[in-house]
């Protein structure tokens, strides 16, 4: 009679052909089982380290008025006979007069800060006449570069947080005949929350963004994978007051805008997404 099992040495039904088969059957689901596991464990794995994304940009602009205002400006003396103690009683009677009149357009006293103060010698130059500088006696200098007084000066900072003075504090410093002034720099006093606004809003454009393109593409937004900030800030506006070099009164108070400012904020979203 054939042999109907290979594993068998008979045809009966206690060979142990059926036994072996079995066994390998079994082994064979096991291995069939482990290598599945294997690759859907790797595709798995695939999917989060190396998922699908898509990068989205997005902007948010605010526009705020100012609230306050810097001009900076620098009060100078100098004075030949070499006497410092003089110089720095002039600029003391300078800023002595000044300040209060300051103070009394609401300028708070922590709004005025001294930035520099300084004494220096000025040199000049000084002719050779009358001494002999020869190859024969090179010992015998001639000394051009001699200190022919002294200058002394400071600079100072004020916040005006009063933007409505801030014409009325350049013609207090033109009045006092202070020809060394910058700015108005009108600034936001606390941009922080402005600029927490302008992010708020450039994340919500980059998530519109991000649905609509997942539309077009036909994929599912999964999640946020990762996120950048980058601040754009904002830019104070400077206006240089030319009235001072002229010396103009208070009566012709320059015309000062303070104008708008813009905050921009722009971020970059990373989002899994999956078909």
């Amino acid at each position: 009679m054939e042999n109907k099992c290979p594993f068998c040495k008979d045809d009966s039904n206690n060979c142990s052909c059926k036994k072996k088969g079995k066994k390998v059957l079994f082994l064979l689901v096991i291995f069939l089982a482990v290598y599945f596991g294997i690759v859907h464990a790797a595709k798995i794995y695939a999917s989060y380290t190396n998922p699908h994304t898509i990068v989205v940009t997005g902007t948010g602009e605010i526009n705020a008025v100012p609230d306050i205002s810097v001009i900076s400006f620098t009060v100078r003396s100098s004075d030949t006979s070499g006497d410092t103690q003089k110089l720095q009683s002039d600029l003391s009677s300078v800023t002595g007069d000044l300040f209060p009149k300051l103070k009394a357009l609401g300028i708070d006293e922590k709004d005025i800060e001294t930035t520099n103060y300084s004494v220096n010698p000025k040199y000049g130059s000084q002719t050779c006449s009358g001494k002999v500088q020869t190859m024969i006696y090179p010992t015998v200098a001639c000394n051009t570069s001699v200190v022919v007084g002294y200058e002394a000066s400071e600079s100072v900072n004020v916040k005006v947080r009063d933007t409505a003075n801030v014409a009325k504090t350049l013609s207090t410093l033109a009045d006092a005949k202070i020809t060394e002034v910058n700015g108005p720099n009108f600034q936001i006093d606390n941009p922080e929350k402005l600029k927490a606004d302008a992010r708020a809003k450039a994340i919500a454009d980059a998530k519109d963004k991000a649905k609509v393109l997942g539309k077009s593409l036909g994929v599912r937004l999964v999640k946020i994978i990762s996120f950048s900030d980058n601040d754009g800030g904002y830019y104070p506006m400077m206006y240089k007051a030319s009235t001072m070099d002229t010396g103009v009164s208070a009566q012709s108070a320059p015309n000062i805008a303070a104008g708008e400012q813009k905050i921009t904020s722009n971020v970059s979203i990373t989002f899994e997404i999956d078909n």
